[in-house]
């Protein structure tokens, strides 16, 4: 598969290819899909990272890690600003992104702590 998608025109110009309207739509659509299915094994693989870093975090702090989020959010809208992206998209996708995978560490830890809590008893 191509890395290059078929993309809207800017307003104003003509149809890609002559397509325009319904079939347009249905084009774009699939080239969302398409896009959609990269995304989502890109995140599966980032949340697989994530899983294994937090084996080696030890308290809620260090899952927490403020400060790590905010650089991950500041080079998050620097990429999006050279990519052309609205860097407010980018920086609200990650932040949910962040939130979400900080409450799975947070429940990592606890499963971890309560196993080691039963092996000890």
């Amino acid at each position: 598969m191509s890395d290059k998608h078929p993309i809207a025109p800017p307003a104003g110009s003509p149809p890609a290819g002559g397509v325009d309207g319904p079939a347009r739509i249905a084009e774009l659509r699939v080239a969302i899909d398409a896009l959609d299915q990269r995304i989502i094994a890109l995140l599966a693989e980032r949340t697989r990272v994530v899983q294994e870093l937090t084996a080696h975090k030890t308290d809620e702090a260090t899952v927490r890690s403020p400060e790590r989020a905010r650089q991950v959010l500041g080079r998050v809208h620097d990429l999006a600003s050279r990519q052309g992206m609205p860097p407010e998209v980018a920086v609200g996708t990650y932040r949910a992104l962040i939130d979400e995978l900080t409450r799975m560490q947070l429940d990592m830890l606890a499963a971890r702590r309560a196993a080691a809590s039963l092996a000890e008893e």
